[in-house]
């Protein structure tokens, strides 16, 4: 049995994922119920021998009710987790889910009007918001391009979080640092790191990590892109319908459209980790890590993947592959409480193979 914290992080992502409301497996003939007695020990079963037992997954019984709505209000008081949670849950599932699709034609007149390749500023946008146009980053960095209020005013830039004034002063911007030092990588680095301290590194990538990964990153997207941007296009759209079958509990079909872009573009990596997250989702965690990996090997800089990879790991008891994929997903991470956070969750592990003898 796993310590508590480990366990309620596991439990956590449970009952924060969409539960079995469709048959998608085989399932669960009684309801599983859990128990943190004043100890803080976590007991776990389909017998509960008192009422201080909450409910993890309903019954099948509970579990067709809750899908067909025909539960009555009587028996939804009696379950923990009653069918407008469940229901919710699906709808707030934690798919990637992006559209970059709208920011094409912002895209090309900028990158046009600069002189910078479609594909180069698409993939710097992918690195530095993953095109949301109202991120802001913990240092303060808005929009797409993620524009700090200083360089804003230097390129014209009044609203940042509009994409249009975003982009036209992102790619002004990169312009720039690209006559100044005349090769991609330095003025990625200058863009993130600032022109100023690649010029003391004497004009080289500056020795900080979050640069150096920072430039790698942008020409992975970058070569990604061009080799595949016109069918990740496509894909974008039927991962989209796969997302919206899923929520609308429709199971099996939302699997089929996931596998249906995966044939179709075999190097899309969302599909795979949209496709792992049901499977975890379903219990089925052979299949998600599987997913999740083919997911990461396509994508080394899909964060999530890491993320719910380690989580179905721990899932299954592979600890000493949890602590792995962990510790890959802080390579990666650059949100420093969020990288503290796994660290602890590291440590959690190891102290528990340690005092287990595992």
């Amino acid at each position: 049995m796993y310590d508590n914290k480990i366990y309620l992080r596991i439990l956590n992502g449970l009952l924060s994922g969409a539960f079995v409301l469709a048959a998608a497996v085989e399932p669960i003939e009684a309801a599983v119920y859990y128990f943190q007695d004043e100890n803080g020990k976590v007991h776990i079963t389909d017998t509960p021998s008192h009422k201080g037992y909450r409910v993890i997954i309903p019954s099948v019984k509970e579990q067709m009710a809750i899908s067909d709505g025909a539960q009555n209000q009587k028996k939804q008081s009696k379950i923990t987790v009653g069918a407008d949670e469940i229901k919710a849950s699906i709808k707030n599932t934690k798919f990637y889910d992006v559209d970059d699709s709208k920011f094409a034609p912002i895209i090309l007149k900028y990158s046009m009007a600069n002189n910078l390749p479609y594909n180069l500023v698409k993939a710097i946008i992918k690195a530095e918001s993953d095109f949301n146009p109202a991120c802001t980053s913990r240092a303060g960095a808005m929009g797409l391009m993620q524009l700090m209020p200083k360089t804003a005013k230097i390129v014209g830039v009044n609203n940042a979080y509009d994409p249009d004034e975003n982009v036209m002063g992102g790619t002004k911007y990169f312009r720039q640092m690209l006559d100044n030092f005349k090769d991609i990588s330095l003025a990625l680095a200058a863009y993130n790191a600032g022109p100023t301290t690649v010029i003391r590194n004497g004009r080289k990538i500056p020795p900080i990590k979050e640069t150096e990964n920072y430039v790698k990153k942008v020409k992975f997207y970058f070569a990604m892109f061009e080799q595949n941007g016109g069918n990740f296009s496509d894909s974008e759209k039927e991962n989209k319908l796969a997302i919206s079958l899923y929520r609308s509990g429709e199971i099996k079909k939302a699997i089929s459209e996931f596998k249906k872009v995966i044939r179709t573009s075999p190097q899309y990596a969302p599909a795979y980790y949209n496709l792992g997250y049901i499977y975890s989702q379903e219990g089925e965690y052979t299949k998600a890590i599987d997913m999740y990996k083919r997911a990461i090997k396509i994508d080394p800089y899909l964060k999530a993947a890491y993320y719910n990879l380690a989580i179905t790991l721990e899932r299954r008891g592979l600890l000493e592959m949890a602590i792995a994929t962990w510790s890959a997903y802080v390579s990666y991470e650059t949100d420093a409480d969020k990288i503290v956070e796994v660290r602890k969750y590291i440590e959690e592990l190891r102290d528990y193979i340690s005092s287990n003898g595992l």
